[in-house]
Order: structure tokens, then sequence, then C-alpha cells
């Protein structure tokens, strides 16, 4: 079992929250920090299950530079998911116009593209759903997002699966520089359909 690297929790810092009672746990995150977090996001991309399609078992530096580099771009924001005291995940925020899908993908008016991973293994089971779910949540509170986009390795199955369960359907497989996608895209309307009045929640930020 890899050992747990840790972060500090800055919960002033906190984006989002709410409370899951299927789970009894607190989920929340706030924005990244290379000054902070660069450790454990280098932890994570480090693990076989998260660099096997990431592909970014990165030197520290690298790491860190690539953090501070999502920070200094208006067009992404870089996040760090908590379930109650413990860092479980990085989600990253772009615009998809202003990314490499946009020359790929059929983009409408309204998408936000996010990519998602769960660092720590013990959290990839019963709590993937919650995670899922949270998070969605978090990204359409802002009031001009309709779609959630992302593009996934298409061999990552269970990921895939993932998506499906939480409401992304896919719109079709895309060929980009570096994998081979499937481009999966979640409408505002059919999540609110799946997770209205599923949890109780809180929304700080």
């Amino acid at each position: 079992m890899t050992d747990r690297v840790t972060t500090p929790l800055l919960t002033e810092r906190a984006a989002y929250e709410e409370h899951d009672p299927v789970l009894g746990r607190r989920i929340w995150c706030r924005q990244m920090d290379p000054e902070h977090d660069t450790d454990i996001l280098h932890s994570w991309m480090n693990r076989p299950h998260v660099s096997e399609f990431w592909e970014m078992d990165w030197p520290r530096d690298w790491i860190r530079d690539y953090l501070q580099r999502q920070l200094d771009d208006p067009g992404r924001a870089p996040y760090i998911g908590f379930v109650d005291e413990t860092p479980v995940g990085y989600v990253e925020v772009y615009d998809p116009f202003a990314d490499v899908l946009g020359a790929y993908a059929p983009l409408r008016d309204g998408d936000l593209g996010c990519h998602v991973l769960i660092g720590e293994e013990e959290y990839l089971g019963r709590y993937s759903v919650s995670l899922g779910r949270a998070t969605m949540r978090f990204l359409f509170k802002r009031p001009e997002v309709q779609r959630l986009v992302g593009e996934p390795d298409v061999r990552n199955e269970n990921f895939l699966s993932l998506l499906a369960f939480l409401g992304y359907k896919k719109q079709g497989e895309l060929d980009l520089p570096d994998k081979r996608a499937a481009f999966m895209v979640a409408e505002r309307g059919d999540v609110e359909r799946l997770s209205g009045g599923r949890r109780r929640r809180r929304v700080v930020g």
C-alpha cells in the first residue's frame, strides 16, 4: 500500500461543500496551491492507477510547474477534493474552447470541461459515485454552465462506466493528439433529474 501524503486543509478556502447522508461524510474542495499541494499531486500522478491514463508520472518540479500553469491560465482552475479531513482527488476545470478539445469536439456555448482523478485507491469504490455527483453539482453551480464535457481515454472502462452512471452520455470518439478519447457530455437537465433530492448540500464561496 502506498504511503499517504498529506496536505494542509485550509478549510477557510473552501469553494464548495456538501454533506453526504449516505456516507455520513463531508465532501468539499478548495483551489490547489503549489506551495502546499505539489507533493500530494505528485504522489497521485505517480500511482499506477492514475499514471496509466494521465501519463504524468513526472518529477516533483514538473508537477509544481504544471500546477502553477493551471493557476496562471484564466481558462483553467485546479481543485483538490476532500472527504472530511482526507484529501482524495484532483479536479481540473477548463474552458474547452481554449483547450485542444475545441479543435476536435462539437462544442456548444455553455460547455465546461473537467478532468477528474481519485488519487487514494480506497476511495475508488463506493465513494466514486458520491464524489462524482458532488463534483458535478459544484460545477453546475455556475449558472452559465449548461453542459459538462470530457474526453477520457477509451481504454478507461471503469471511469467511462462511472460517468454513464452519473448521467454522462457518449457522443462519439475523438482522435486527440495524445489518445483515442470518448467525448462524454452531461446535460444540466439530465443531471438535475438524476440527483434531485438525493443529497442535502450547502454551497459556499
